[in-house]
């Protein structure tokens, strides 16, 4: 078995913030990308109040946490 990660979006929100078109972009280009450092959508599911963006699991902590306390990285280390 495959770990994943669930992002969920809350439909009401995303109709109050406008953030459909957003949601529509992300979810084209997480999809698009064809690259081994990449997360992959999985899936994406709806319900009557929520959208579910199923993706691959990427353990080892917030990428942008990591480089905002070391002030950057390598290109190596952000790999």
């Amino acid at each position: 078995l495959r770990k994943v990660a669930i992002k969920i979006f809350d439909k009401e929100k995303i109709i109050q913030e406008d953030l459909g078109d957003s949601i529509k972009k992300e979810v084209t280009l997480i999809n698009m990308m064809r690259h081994p450092n990449v997360i992959k959508l999985k899936e994406v599911l709806a319900s009557h109040s929520k959208i579910f963006l199923v993706l691959e699991l990427v353990e080892g902590g917030d990428l942008l946490k990591k480089m905002e306390k070391s002030k950057g990285l390598s290109e190596k280390q952000a790999r």
